[in-house]
């Protein structure tokens, strides 16, 4: 009977350690994007919380960052470059879901640990109690696939901001400018995406 019952003992055992079930797992990729988003209770933090949402790609804080007619009779404007507006005419009529229609698609042809920064330089803020002007050099970086499509843009933006009815702040104007005749704006990775 002893003999019988350590036999079972050692099945037993043999069944537990050989069943992994001690065994450690491997991480498993987080199923939701990273988000990283501040309550933007200032114009730098609606600067912040962009950055992040172009670093992270996350379609949602990205447009988090621009007027919500929910909360705000501000609508959202986009006022490409110069040569830009020219030459795609899909500026003409853009809007806040062109906006999303836009980083949506350059999400999509973008592998997830692909690199994507916006640096910003010689930012300069003249705020009022409601309302902001923003004025900066940028280059966006941004590793997507889609063929032919520049991966960097250059220029100077200017952000106009306000604040809406739950006292946050948000783009409800955004200007681009070309720096120089052969750099590529970003109001042409928009107008590339656009579709």
């Amino acid at each position: 009977m002893q003999e019988k019952l350590n036999k079972i003992l050692i099945i037993g055992i043999i069944v537990i350690c050989g069943c992994g079930l001690f065994d450690s797992r491997s991480v498993e990729p987080p199923s939701e994007p990273r988000s990283t988003y501040l309550q933007p209770t200032s114009p730098d933090i609606v600067i912040t919380n962009l950055n992040f949402a172009i670093a992270e790609k996350n379609l949602d804080n990205y447009l988090r960052c621009f007027t919500d007619s929910n909360f705000s009779q501000r609508r959202f404007r986009y006022f490409p470059d110069a040569i830009s507006l020219s030459s795609y005419p899909v500026f003409q009529t853009w809007s806040l879901t062109n906006e999303r229609n836009y980083y949506s698609n350059l999400i999509s042809f973008t592998n997830t640990n692909s690199s994507s920064n916006l640096f910003l330089s010689n930012t300069t803020f003249n705020s009022g109690i409601d309302s902001a002007i923003v004025d900066s050099d940028y280059i966006l970086i941004f590793d997507h696939n889609k063929q032919n499509v520049a991966k960097i843009a250059k220029g100077k933006l200017r952000f106009i901001m306000g604040v809406d009815s739950r006292s946050l702040w948000s783009v409800h104007g955004w200007y681009d400018f070309i720096n120089q005749n052969n750099d590529t704006t970003w109001s042409v990775i928009k107008a590339n995406f656009a579709n």
